[in-house]
């Protein structure tokens, strides 16, 4: 039976990089639902149904952390997934972009670069295995729901194989 060991790669600093391996409490998204309003034109540029994430000088971190909290931390994320059954042993890094969808799923999976045992496909395979039950609160402002398109992401995963 193989595994993959998940570990957070470096991500440019440019770039706005969310989580979506860890969700939010019922709680916290609560709150998050209370101040949405109040930060969109703050966190987000938009024009017709697209939106993307401002990115914030290394003095703005702690806005551009508000953000990530508000529009691109997810309400669900999927515990338990399945690995698909080809994907190759040993350790891999890639990096991609992806979207939040009006429907709040996480969509349009771009593999930007990979470096290891995966190649492109192997990696968007996972990822896609990954994210499949992934869930965000759709973003609605002003009776009108939007996507989120411009957000990247990078992971290193270390497929092994484990005997008992």
């Amino acid at each position: 039976m193989g595994y993959a060991q998940l570990i957070k790669a470096d991500v440019p600093k440019s770039a706005m990089s969310c989580d979506h391996k860890v969700s939010m409490s019922d709680d916290l998204l609560n709150k998050v639902l209370k101040h949405r309003d109040s930060a969109f034109a703050t966190c987000l540029s938009c024009t017709k149904g697209d939106c993307s994430m401002k990115t914030w000088p290394e003095e703005g971190r702690a806005n551009e952390t508000i953000c990530q909290r508000l529009f691109c931390t997810p309400k669900k994320v999927n515990r338990g997934y399945e690995v698909p059954a080809d994907t190759p042993r040993g350790k891999s890094t890639f990096s991609y972009t992806y979207s939040i969808s009006k429907k709040g799923t996480l969509t349009d999976i771009n593999i930007l670069s990979v470096d290891g045992s995966y190649n492109r496909n192997d990696a968007l395979k996972f990822l896609q295995s990954l994210t499949k039950k992934t869930q965000y609160e759709p973003l609605v402002y002003d009776n009108k729901k939007y996507q989120i398109t411009n957000l990247t992401s990078s992971m290193s995963v270390n497929m092994m194989w484990v005997t008992d």
